[in-house]
């Protein structure tokens, strides 16, 4: 059974956050901006004399345009269902890494598979990746990229997905995967389509 469905305000705080983790570094490029901003302001521009000439534009520069610029080409859907799982798991797997399970677990369409075993609630799973977590060094743990592919493409290129997941693979052509890229090791989430969205049914690393 699929998890309850959220409250628009959860859920809205919750693409909040995919959209941050979606660009991890806006943030801190921002800040040494600012600061050296605040070291080195820039002098008020001097006011020109009241009894200066009028500056003269050359013939045709006040009739100037700059060229309108175009607006970007639409997103197949596949270009859309590759954006939309890879901000999902860059989210999941950095609420992972800062030991937000909670927030991950909520965000998984079950029954999950966490490697050999499934979880009908995210209370249950919860429980098994704290338990996990707490073997880990996720501090020392970095997450670098996720890319994303059809489980077709996925198995060409890594190998066949582990059997102990028990996936249903009735429409392969469905099922999506995300790999992410943990300080050089893969961590693998397994997409289905869940009403209009795709939502993670597994994970193995």
């Amino acid at each position: 059974m699929p998890a309850p469905s959220e409250a628009p305000a959860k859920k809205a705080r919750t693409a909040a956050k995919k959209a941050e983790a979606a660009a991890p570094n806006s943030g801190a490029s921002a800040a040494p901006k600012s600061a050296a901003a605040a070291e080195s302001p820039r002098a008020a521009p001097t006011p020109p004399p009241a009894d200066a000439p009028p500056v003269e534009l050359p013939p045709g520069f006040a009739d100037f345009k700059r060229d309108a610029i175009p607006d970007a080409p639409p997103l197949s859907p596949e270009e859309q269902i590759r954006k939309d799982i890879q901000a999902d798991a860059r989210f999941l797997l950095q609420s992972l890494l800062t030991g937000d399970v909670r927030t991950a677990s909520n965000e998984l369409l079950y029954p999950f598979s966490l490697e050999a075993e499934r979880y009908a609630t995210p209370e249950e799973l919860v429980s098994a990746w704290v338990k996990q977590l707490r073997l880990k060094r996720t501090d020392l743990i970095t997450l670098y990229d996720v890319e994303v592919m059809p489980l077709e493409a996925m198995e060409k290129k890594y190998g066949k997905a582990p059997a102990r997941l028990g996936l249903d693979l009735r429409n392969p052509k469905d099922v999506w995967t995300a790999v992410g890229n943990i300080s050089g090791r893969p961590a693998v989430l397994v997409y289905r389509k869940y009403r209009d969205e795709f939502r993670a049914f597994a994970y193995t690393d």
